[in-house]
């Protein structure tokens, strides 16, 4: 009976050691597994932190070349079209048409205005000399203020020095029977009805010398309003453009110099620190003064078009004036008015034969080229 009892004893001790030693090995190996795994966890995200720092230095080097060049594009535009504002080509043209010593509609008003006023003094019923010194005084009024005054008050000037005029003659009455007098009477020739005619005949130039001025006091005003609307914004650009040329010159090459900051031509090797390099102070700057031309473009965008919108209507105003009014006036060279109206449409809408760049097409030109880059930089952006 000990024998049966002991055997099945020493079994079951020895099944129980094996399991020990058993469970005891798969625990070492489910840690070696574990820390396998840890390590390629870690390894991961090493790689992730690579993965992240790599898309951010490459997000940044895109934002800081396109970014610079969109700033100086934009700097480059305000300045274009603040001076586009004094000193506008377009408005030269039609301004030089509203001076009466102008023949670029084919007559100057001087002459028109004395051609009307003689053939009026020789009907009038007066001595030939009295016609003479008429004609001689306006006349010599005209040459003094033809290079002074604009078109409507030159022609107010002749209605006052018409209606003005005074006749003298003189007769001798007698007194008594042994004197006479030398009696002078001033009286004047111009009765209402002549100076209606005058006007009659004049009023096709009034008219369009009325509506002349009309539009151009429009051009200025939205001209200064535009000027007003955005004077922060152009000190704004200019500002940031100073502050770029403290890190950087905008006037070699972009590329080059940001390749440099960032040492691009070692990024590709295994060991390149991105991190490090982004954690350069110039590149921070960089990366700060760039990260606004998001803004400043939407703003840019509205500056541009709101000043070809009032070169337009200008344009298209005046063209308008040429064709349905100037070509209806007595006196005028149609062929002239014609040149004058090919001229403000390649100043618009330029002439590749003429090589001349329109308005429109330059500033459209420079709004595309920085809306491009905004593209660019939004691949990146998130």
């Amino acid at each position: 009976m000990k024998k049966i009892i002991l055997i099945p004893l020493f079994l079951l001790l020895g099944f129980s050691g094996f399991s020990q030693v058993k469970q005891t090995s798969y625990s070492t190996a489910q840690l070696s597994g574990e820390i396998t795994k840890l390590k390629e966890m870690i390894q991961e995200l090493k790689d992730n932190d690579l993965q992240s720092d790599r898309a951010r230095y490459q997000k940044n080097y895109q934002l800081i070349v396109n970014g610079i060049e969109i700033i100086k594009e934009m700097h480059q535009g305000t300045v274009e079209i603040s001076a586009a504002r004094s000193q506008n080509i377009l408005y030269k043209k039609l301004l030089d048409v509203n001076n009466p010593s102008s023949e670029a509609l084919g007559f100057q008003l001087t002459d028109v205005i004395n051609k009307v006023l003689e053939e009026n003094i020789n009907l009038l019923p007066l001595a030939d000399g009295e016609k003479k010194r008429m004609k001689s005084t306006i006349g010599n009024l005209f040459e003094g203020l033809k290079r002074t005054i604009p078109p409507l008050q030159l022609i107010t000037t002749a209605f006052s020095a018409i209606s003005s005029f005074t006749s003298i003659s003189t007769r001798m009455e007698k007194l008594d029977k042994k004197a006479e007098s030398l009696v002078v009477e001033a009286t004047s020739p111009i009765t209402k009805e002549i100076l209606q005619k005058i006007s009659t005949q004049l009023n096709p130039y009034i008219e369009f010398y009325s509506s002349l001025n009309k539009t151009n006091t429009i051009f200025e005003t939205a001209l200064y309003q535009h000027g007003v609307e955005y004077r922060d914004f152009i000190e704004e650009v200019a500002a940031l453009k100073r502050d770029l040329e403290k890190k950087i010159n905008i006037n070699q090459s972009i590329g080059s110099q940001v390749n440099l900051l960032f040492d691009l031509s070692n990024s590709s090797l295994q060991d390149f620190n991105y991190k490090q390099k982004l954690d350069s102070d110039v590149i921070k700057d960089l990366v700060s003064s760039c990260g606004s031309v998001y803004d400043l473009v939407d703003r840019y965008k509205k500056f541009t078009n709101d000043f070809i919108i009032i070169q337009d209507d200008f344009y298209k105003n005046n063209s308008e004036l040429l064709k349905n009014n100037a070509k209806k006036l007595p006196l005028r060279d149609d062929a002239k008015i014609d040149q004058l109206l090919g001229e403000l449409d390649n100043l618009k809408n330029g002439n590749p034969q003429q090589n001349i760049t329109g308005f429109d097409a330059s500033y459209k030109l420079r709004l595309q080229s920085i809306l491009a880059k905004v593209v660019t930089i939004n691949r990146l952006r998130i």
